[in-house]
């Protein structure tokens, strides 16, 4: 059923489903539209996302618009899309007062977007390498383990040669419209490893988008900065289920991250990434760009290094 669940109680993530159902084709067509960074339809390199989210570091105006930044921007508290049929206000930055009531600034977009800000260079795992392993704890309570051990145990339950390991956040609006579904379609059933995050879209420290506390693709439960790991396994727990309606009951295995953070800084999956691994080695087979941006060529290079997956 997806985000077409027809009431609040059938949905674990959205306050309005039906109306995020209806929205979806819509949803994706202009966001993808607005978040396409290149001419070409390849994923995107964090230079080609830098140069976009920051136009005056390569001496192309600000034109002071939803994805964009600028060092000399103003606060974003409220704006509206689709000739103000989507009005997105960030009611919970107002709320938490000093500085986050200022909305979205140049200082919480390198604070929390680091990685799309101009002159940073990526440290994260590339393709050839061995993905690192790191501790992944259980979002039931039960004892941690690591990626590359729960990455083969599902290797091997579902006779594949290859595994995602997807890291999650469903704050960030894209995710959940519609990313999320259709980066699964891609993988043309090659078991996923899911890791939950840091929280990527905060509700009272940085809600970029400025959907989770209105717009139609608002959150049923609003979700602040994790401070604890009971926290974090709350919203990891409803993420799964959101990722039940479209992988199938019990397909959709769950962990999330230390509270250190550890996986998002060492592979820079900030706000949501996928690597494709062969389960055997655990040799990087393709790395997606920074999300969300060029999503249609992110699916091309998902369907092809997934192509083959089973024993």
């Amino acid at each position: 059923m997806g985000c077409g669940a027809s009431s609040v109680e059938q949905s674990p993530i959205f306050a309005e489903p039906m109306m995020a159902g209806m929205m979806q084709g819509n949803m994706r067509s202009m966001m993808n539209g607005l978040m396409k960074v290149t001419v070409h339809n390849n994923d995107c390199t964090y230079q080609e996302v830098q140069d976009f989210m920051t136009p005056s570091s390569v001496n192309k105006p600000f034109l002071d618009k939803p994805g964009t930044f600028d060092p000399k921007m103003e606060g974003r508290v409220k704006e509206s899309m689709m000739g103000g049929m989507m009005v997105m206000h960030r009611k919970k930055m107002v709320e938490a007062g000093p500085p986050h009531n200022k909305g979205i600034t140049w200082e919480k977009f390198c604070e929390h977007r680091g990685y799309a800000a101009p002159g940073y260079k990526s440290k994260a795992p590339q393709v050839g390498e061995i993905a690192p392993d790191a501790k992944i704890l259980s979002i039931d309570g039960g004892a941690p383990s690591t990626l590359l051990t729960e990455a083969k145990k599902l290797a091997a339950a579902k006779g594949s040669k290859k595994v995602i390991l997807s890291f999650d956040a469903v704050t960030c609006p894209f995710y959940r419209a519609y990313a999320a579904q259709d980066m699964y379609k891609a993988a043309g059933g090659c078991p996923a490893l899911h890791v939950y995050l840091r929280e990527a879209e905060p509700c009272d420290v940085f809600d970029a988008g400025g959907m989770h506390v209105t717009s139609p693709l608002r959150l049923n439960k609003l979700v602040p900065w994790h401070k604890t790991e009971a926290d974090r396994a709350d919203i990891a727990k409803r993420t799964q289920r959101f990722l039940e309606e479209f992988h199938g009951k019990g397909e959709a295995p769950m962990w999330m991250d230390t509270m250190d953070d550890n996986i998002e800084a060492t592979y820079e999956a900030r706000p949501w990434r996928q690597y494709i691994i062969e389960a055997a080695s655990g040799k990087i087979i393709a790395v997606l760009g920074l999300a969300p941006f060029n999503m249609d060529g992110k699916l091309a290079v998902i369907k092809s290094a997934c192509a083959g997956w089973k024993k």
